[in-house]
């Protein structure tokens, strides 16, 4: 009976479910007919803008012709309530950054994950030289709006992660992959840090928001494993994030986004080099606002 209790109450805060108790029945009842998966409509809604974003741009759902686009735009609107189809123009779902994605490389990469069969990578590194690589494709991912080919690489005997825009051009070789199943040892690569590029050792990040970006971050998940801290400094509102991170280029660059509001306390290695992005732009650019 406790525990019954229990859900009923759980239900009325959490659901707004119109439940009393009856002292003629001797039991509880609805005050007005409650349907528990009213809210679908509304996920399903919010899926179908979601879907019609990404349907616009071929990038996002590469391999898929327009028409196929369309049909699978129509079939979600389809199942959507009459209510919500007619005011479906008033919610815009927009990415505001994509890269173009060449179609013959995904063409590539898909036979190679059917056929099981290794592929040659002509790889463009960060000076611009091509690396010649033998790989097996394990995983296509698309972070942010952006796509990566997770895939065993053999010159460096372990998982990589290879941007797709870096991507020279891809052969097939007549070479049956070797490895076991790794998706899932790309899940845990993928999910144990911050951003995309990943690296050997998982460190972890103490940033430091100020008004007003600290009340932005508060309602941001940079990192499913984050820690938010808040307290109050000088009369200001200081929010502590703390998230473990790989690569320390991309989230440098995140909190450079937010500009003098946001400061990286540690790991000291991590501050100097943030530190050193700041002082180099200072350099540069008031050398250019001079001339």
């Amino acid at each position: 009976m406790i525990t019954a209790k229990r859900d009923i109450e759980a239900m009325r805060d959490r659901m707004n479910a119109p439940i009393i108790y009856n002292h003629k029945i001797k039991g509880y009842t609805y005050t007005q007919e409650f349907k528990l998966l009213d809210f679908a409509g509304e996920q399903l809604f919010l899926f179908y803008v979601l879907a019609r974003g990404l349907a616009k741009n071929q990038n996002y759902l590469p391999l898929t012709a327009e028409y196929s686009r369309n049909i699978i735009n129509d079939r979600i609107k389809q199942i959507l309530p009459e209510e919500y189809a007619e005011i479906s123009d008033n919610f815009l779902y927009v990415n505001s950054d994509y890269e173009k994605v060449d179609f013959s490389l995904l063409k590539r990469i898909l036979e190679s994950m059917s056929t099981r069969k290794k592929l040659l990578l002509y790889y463009l590194t960060k000076s611009q030289s091509l690396s010649k690589r033998s790989i097996e494709p394990i995983k296509m991912i698309c972070y942010g709006t952006k796509w990566y080919l997770a895939a065993y690489c053999y010159n460096r005997k372990g998982i990589r992660l290879f941007s797709l825009s870096r991507i020279d051009r891809l052969e097939p070789l007549n070479e049956s992959f070797e490895q076991k199943d790794l998706s899932k040892d790309v899940d845990k690569l993928i999910n144990e840090s911050f951003g995309i590029a990943k690296a050997d050792k998982v460190k972890i990040a103490i940033i430091k928001f100020y008004e007003p970006s600290s009340y932005y971050v508060k309602n941001q998940i940079w990192h499913k494993d984050q820690q938010i801290k808040e307290y109050e400094e000088g009369g200001n509102k200081i929010l502590e994030l703390t998230l473990p991170y790989g690569m320390p280029e991309e989230l440098i660059g995140k909190v450079l986004k937010y500009g003098a509001t946001a400061e990286i306390i540690s790991p000291k290695e991590l501050r100097e080099q943030w530190i050193w992005e700041i002082k180099n732009m200072i350099s540069k650019f008031l050398k250019v606002l001079s001339d």
